[in-house]
């Protein structure tokens, strides 16, 4: 899927909504630190995207090697979407996959995987809960981390140009709150509105969590003028 348009893009496109304030201070800031920020809730759990997937395979699952298996260095490792085993007989057994697990010594399937350790250098180690008790295959998806934007010029890639509809209303918010405009609910409701509806298959929880995390971001900095306005307001009444 194309992806061909840029921070500058999605500033021209905001800039009427926000009087034509200045976006571009300092060294393309706050312009490319607010897409960056945007970039990543978009591409960060629990959204998971087709064009943003990449698969993996470890050959030698078994009780010999023992619960923990390293990913050679992957710089581009997000998160552990989907994992399944495949045994000598070929069949497909799903496991779950869980944020940690501890060094439980029972010699079992597998039932559930964690990415347990990344390293600086990109080395994932994953962990089963069990000891394999067979041979088995790994398979599975991982979540690309998104690439960080250092200008203006820089691409809104991998996310498809089709979706811009999704980041250009977050990056909208986000400008919106550092301008100090009132309307950062509004904006930040489409935005929200938007990117869970282009993803299927999550929780109610997992929506919820999302949505008080959103939320939390963008009124924060409007709780703590309110409570600096209330402040000064006090100390004029005494």
């Amino acid at each position: 899927m194309a992806s061909t348009r840029n921070i500058m893009s999605s500033a021209l496109w905001s800039l009427p909504f926000l009087g034509y304030q200045p976006v571009n201070i300092s060294n393309g800031d706050p312009a490319v630190n607010a897409a960056n920020l945007v970039k990543q809730v978009i591409l960060g759990p629990p959204f998971s995207w087709a064009w943003n997937r990449t698969d993996f395979e470890i050959e030698e699952v078994s009780a010999d090697n023992g619960r923990d298996y390293i990913i050679e260095p992957i710089k581009s490792f997000g998160f552990l979407e989907k994992a399944w085993l495949i045994d000598a007989k070929d069949n497909v057994i799903e496991i779950k996959v869980v944020l940690a697990l501890s060094e439980e010594g029972r010699k079992q399937r597998p039932s559930s995987i964690a990415t347990q350790f990344i390293d600086t250098d990109g080395t994932v180690l994953l962990r089963f809960n069990t000891i394999p008790d067979q041979a088995y295959t790994l398979r599975g998806f991982y979540q690309n981390a998104p690439d960080y934007m250092t200008s203006q010029a820089s691409l809104w890639s991998p996310i498809p140009d089709h979706l811009s509809y999704i980041y250009d209303w977050g990056y909208l918010a986000i400008l919106a709150m550092l301008t100090k405009d009132q309307r950062v609910p509004l904006f930040g409701q489409r935005f929200i509105s938007h990117l869970l509806g282009a993803q299927d298959g999550l929780s109610a929880t997992q929506r919820n969590i999302f949505i008080g995390n959103w939320l939390d971001l963008i009124t924060e900095p409007g709780r703590a003028q309110t409570a600096m306005q209330q402040a000064v307001a006090a100390r004029g009444a005494q």
